[in-house]
């Protein structure tokens, strides 16, 4: 019995070892296909940012790169339940996400920002200076959430918004001193309807990550650590040479990284 059962032993490893092995060689990659200039559909097919970083990753590993846009909502439900191996979508690095997937380091962070009108003197919008102030921001957005434990205690008035360019008429109007919002929403819309209103940024962008994550991370399946490992592997290597600056540098106008 014992010899019997020394023998399984030593077949367990070549009886289920490579089956269970992957050489990573060709990756199923899920991006939104929703999110531009992260990722969009042309033509049936994803481009954008996370799309270049997708497939500079693939480079890296010498791996053909299969990528499909599922919609957000079935990012990780696909990536769960191995219709994919490696999601790329800006997914916000946080407690909620890492107990699900195994997430990489961060490959860019946005962090959000405050606009107000242009002048002589802005408004601090540091919430030591920021009592009797009224605040737009959109409703439900993790910006409002920060606003209401950060700002609201500090005595002022939040003010919620169906979408950033309501907030941004009602400041442009006087009705609001600041709006507080996602830095590339509001730089698109300052650039092209508010360029002529006399609003700008204030302040410092604001670091919260309890609110807004760590960045934006891959992620991957837990049991698939291998694969975890070489997309790490991949991402500090096209940091260390600067290719995922040159890549943010086609789509954003201001440092994402």
């Amino acid at each position: 019995m014992r010899l019997v059962s020394l023998a399984l032993l030593l077949l367990a490893p070549l009886a289920f070892g490579p089956a269970e092995a992957r050489d990573w060689k060709r990756l199923r990659i899920a991006t939104d296909g929703a999110y531009p200039p992260f990722s969009r559909l042309e033509d049936g097919r994803p481009v954008g940012f996370d799309v270049d970083v997708a497939r500079a990753v693939c480079e890296r590993l010498a791996a053909e790169c299969d990528i499909v846009a599922p919609g957000w909502d079935d990012l990780l439900p696909a990536l769960l339940a191995r219709r994919v191996d490696l999601v790329v979508a800006s997914q916000p690095i946080t407690d909620e996400l890492r107990r699900r997937v195994d997430v990489s380091a961060p490959y860019y962070r946005i962090l959000p920002r405050f606009v107000g009108r242009d002048l002589a003197e802005p408004i601090d919008p540091n919430p030591a200076a920021i009592r009797g102030r009224r605040i737009g921001v959109r409703a439900g957005t993790a910006h409002a959430a920060h606003l209401a434990a950060v700002h609201a205690p500090a005595g002022a008035t939040i003010v919620d918004f169906p979408d950033e360019a309501e907030a941004l008429r009602a400041l442009a109007a006087g009705r609001l001193d600041l709006v507080f919002s996602d830095t590339l929403v509001l730089y698109r819309l300052l650039d092209r309807d508010f360029a002529h209103e006399g609003l700008r940024f204030v302040g410092r962008p604001v670091d919260s990550p309890r609110h807004f994550g760590a960045g934006a991370g891959l992620t991957v399946r837990r049991e698939d650590a291998d694969l975890a490992r070489l997309v790490d592997k991949a991402l500090a290597d096209l940091d260390r040479d600067g290719t995922l600056d040159r890549l943010a540098g086609r789509y954003f106008p201001f440092a994402i990284r």
